[in-house]
């Protein structure tokens, strides 16, 4: 749904999504755009971030997805065996997902969710699990809830399970 308010000044354009692997050459920008959206906050540097994405440059798992809108980057998640640091008995994990602020509300994060799931469905993965602090967002897209735990720093996250 396009809401007036967060729309791109440029006039609407194509939304396609690739594999990182396909296009290394966005490894510095995306990894500025997770580190922004989350590491920093954190502590983590952008070497850390910039390392970490370069190490999910596959097509299976771990592999990270890229949205463009038009020429431009708008966004990435990831598809990771391992994301929580407690629950390494769930997998695999939607991860990362972020859209630029500049392209939120234009329906790039779920045609990322989208296009995640049906790699992990192709890849014979009978469920996938993600995290969030975010509150009736995932549910929109019949993820399930599962349970609210601890993660890093003492923060509480619900963690969500989708069926393949």
């Amino acid at each position: 749904m396009w809401r007036k308010n967060n729309m791109p000044k440029e006039p609407r354009q194509k939304i396609t999504i690739k594999n990182l692997a396909d296009c290394p050459k966005y490894i510095p920008a995306v990894a500025k755009l997770l580190w922004q959206q989350w590491d920093k906050r954190h502590g983590k540097t952008l070497a850390e971030a910039k390392y970490r994405t370069k190490h999910c440059l596959t097509k299976k798992c771990p592999q990270t997805l890229v949205a463009f809108y038009g020429r431009q980057l708008a966004g990435t998640v990831s598809l990771r065996g391992a994301d929580h640091p407690y629950r390494q008995d769930l997998g695999p994990w939607l991860s990362s997902l972020v859209v630029s602020e500049k392209y939120r509300n234009c329906g790039i994060g779920q045609k990322l969710q989208t296009e995640l799931l049906k790699t992990a469905r192709r890849a014979g993965f009978k469920k996938i699990y993600l995290f969030t602090e975010l509150h009736n967002y995932y549910e929109k897209t019949n993820w399930k809830f599962v349970e609210t735990c601890l993660y890093t720093e003492g923060r509480k996250v619900s963690i969500y399970e989708y069926k393949l």
